[in-house]
Parts: C-alpha cells; structure tokens; sequence
C-alpha cells in the first residue's frame, strides 16, 4: 500500500471505559472501537507515519484528561473538537467465564455524536491523509446530516487518492431502524478501498449464513479488499478476486475479548501500510488480537502489541 503523506486518520468516538480486574476492583481506563484500532496503528506503524485521532469531546476535566491521554499515547490531536455543551461517554464491561463481554452505555450527552456535524472541519482534519478508518459504530451515533458528510468527506477525500477504511461493526441498539444502517452500508461500502467486517456481525445484519454471502453482497457493492474475521474459526480474506483462507495459530481461552477485532483490524492496516502481503497482513493480526484477548479491558501496553506483531 502506497504511502505518500505519512499519515493515518481514524474518526470516532472514544468513550471512559470501566472493567472488572481479576480482583473485583473496577479500573477506569479510555477506549473505543476506533480509538483501539488508533492505539494500535499507533504501536505498530514506523514513528514517521502519524497516526491522528478526529473525535470531539468536551471541555470538562474528564474530557481534558482524555485528551492528554491522545497525547501521550503518541497521537496526533491536532483536529479534535470542542463542545461546551457536552461532555464524554461511559460504558462498563462485564465478563462472562468464557471470556465474551457485554456493555453498558451511558451516551446520551456525548460530544461525539457531533463530530460530523460541520463538513469543512470534517474536510480539514483528513486533509492530506494516505488512509482514513471509521467503524459502523461512528456512523450509528451521529445523525442524518452527519452521515451525509462523511460520505461527502470521503468522496473528495477518494479523488485525492486517500484510502478509505470501513468496519460495519454492526450494533443493532445504535441504529434507529435496520433500514437506515443498511443503506449507508451500501454506501460507504462502495466508497471503501478495504472492508473489514466480522462473519457474527454481517449475520446479524444481513443475515448472511454462509462467509460466501457476505463476500458476494460486499464485492457486490464494489469493494475489492475485504478480510472477514470470524474467530478463531479461518479469517477469510479477498483481495481483487484472489481468496485466502488462514487459519488461526493462536488460539487461546480469553479472559477478555474487549478490542479483539479492533486490534485485528490495527495490525492488519499496519502490516500493509509497511508493505506486506494479505496472508502475512492476517497472521500478523491474529498474533495480536490473541494477545489482546489475553488481558483485561479494551487496551493493552503497545510495546506488547508490537511484540506480538513481530512474532
């Protein structure tokens, strides 16, 4: 993947995480879909390559301490937005004895939802970016006029030769009605460069029973480098009508599954921004998402990442 810019933009919202360590005590910590795909990107790619973060928060103290937080993870925060209004959102993780999470969400006020609000300051933040990533998650919580300028956004964006990257990520309670999700899927779908969606998620969606329904409707709808995650079952990956199938080595009883998928879809990006191959791109994101799935909540140190990164 070519890199002429030296920079990454990934659009979102990161919200105040609350897990449960080992011992009973909660711990607080920053995380969100597209925030841990930027911690790891972040991690894993060449420090000449930036790594910026586009969200909007408040101007609270908890919103203050996020933004440090950006800082000091290596993050580029130079576009990051400001609402007096508003503050961050919160969610809780809870852990059943097999390692799968469930969430509670307190998002109402969330700065965030404003993020696409303004198109210029949309335009201005992925100005002279090789890639730009946004989940289905950043596009269910903000509003009509939002998706419409990120699909605008990202069409001049397009032209100017910057990669687009989309994770459905799908989470039914987000969307107002299936109808909508379904349409801006198709057309940010076909806006995409790279699709990187989850088998359980396109299942739930659409209700794809087989991994070749899914890789039909999304080539369908004209994206030509779509890697399926489903696991620890085969990732499955397709890159201008070349399929691959890659078994996972690692797998390992989780303790936490927070962040598989966004760490996956992390070091995938980062292996073919430095220039590696689809098969070698998949197996060096099952390395990390196995490791991620190791440790407790959404965020693991990023000298590790890399670790597993390097084998």
């Amino acid at each position: 993947m070519m890199v002429k810019h030296g920079r990454v933009v990934c659009i979102g919202e990161c919200m105040v995480e609350f897990y449960c360590a080992e011992d009973g005590s909660w711990r607080r910590g920053f995380a969100g879909d597209t925030l841990n795909v930027a911690w790891a990107l972040r991690a894993l790619l060449p420090e000449q390559i930036k790594v910026d973060y586009f969200t909007r928060i408040g101007s609270d103290s908890i919103s203050m301490e996020m933004l440090e937080f950006f800082n000091g993870s290596g993050l580029g925060t130079g576009h990051v937005q400001f609402d007096q209004l508003r503050t961050v959102g919160v969610y809780t993780i809870s852990i059943d004895k097999n390692g799968e999470r469930s969430f509670s969400y307190w998002r109402s006020h969330s700065a965030a939802k404003k993020l696409a609000s303004d198109l210029s300051s949309l335009e201005a933040a992925v100005k002279e970016s090789d890639l730009i990533y946004l989940s289905g998650i950043t596009a269910s919580i903000i509003n009509e006029l939002g998706r419409k300028n990120i699909l605008s956004c990202l069409r001049s964006a397009k032209t100017k030769g910057t990669r687009i990257v989309y994770d459905p990520n799908y989470r039914q309670n987000l969307w107002s009605s299936p109808s909508m999700m379904k349409r801006f899927t198709s057309e940010i779908v076909a806006l995409a460069d790279i699709a990187l969606p989850t088998f359980e998620d396109e299942r739930k969606a659409f209700g794809d029973v087989e991994s070749k329904d899914t890789f039909k409707r999304l080539l369908g709808l004209g994206c030509k480098e779509i890697v399926l995650k489903n696991g620890i079952q085969q990732t499955e990956a397709i890159s201008f009508g070349n399929m691959k199938k890659i078994d996972v080595e690692f797998v390992k009883v989780p303790k936490d599954t927070t962040g598989a998928g966004d760490s996956f879809n992390g070091a995938y990006l980062s292996a073919r921004l430095i220039g590696e191959d689809i098969t070698s791109s998949v197996k060096r994101a099952q390395a990390v998402s196995s490791y991620v799935v190791m440790e407790r909540g959404a965020l693991v140190e990023q000298e590790a990442l890399l670790k597993a990164f390097n084998g």
